[in-house]
């Protein structure tokens, strides 16, 4: 699934060389940078959530046989704790960049 990559862009590490490639840049092209790499994230999650929406729907054939009844509610223990993962550190990059994104809106719920 896309939820690895999208995991390792949101890692300290790259989020660290992210903001190192942003040195030198004017104090308004670093805040549309950080405004284009949040929104990408938001988009990414979006699309994230269609993709599970539609696993979810292949997963109503298999619920009718209840020996998949285990290995479908741990299927969505671990896609549950993959979109809340993308939801905490897409809020934790808007909590840490609030003072650079000052003004900014974004479709997205913060709690």
């Amino acid at each position: 699934m896309e939820i690895s990559r999208h995991r390792d862009s949101f890692s300290p590490e790259q989020m660290q060389l992210f903001v190192a490639g942003l040195s030198g840049l004017a104090t308004d092209e670093v805040r549309k940078a950080k405004t284009l790499y949040i929104r990408n994230a938001i988009a990414e999650y979006r699309a994230m959530e269609e993709t599970l929406r539609a696993f979810g729907c292949a997963q109503i054939v298999f619920a009718l046989i209840p020996v998949f009844w285990p290995i479908l509610y741990l299927q969505r223990r671990t896609m549950n704790a993959g979109r809340e993962l993308m939801k905490q550190r897409i809020r934790n990059a808007l909590d840490v960049w609030k003072d650079d994104l000052a003004g900014e809106s974004f479709d997205f719920p913060m709690y």
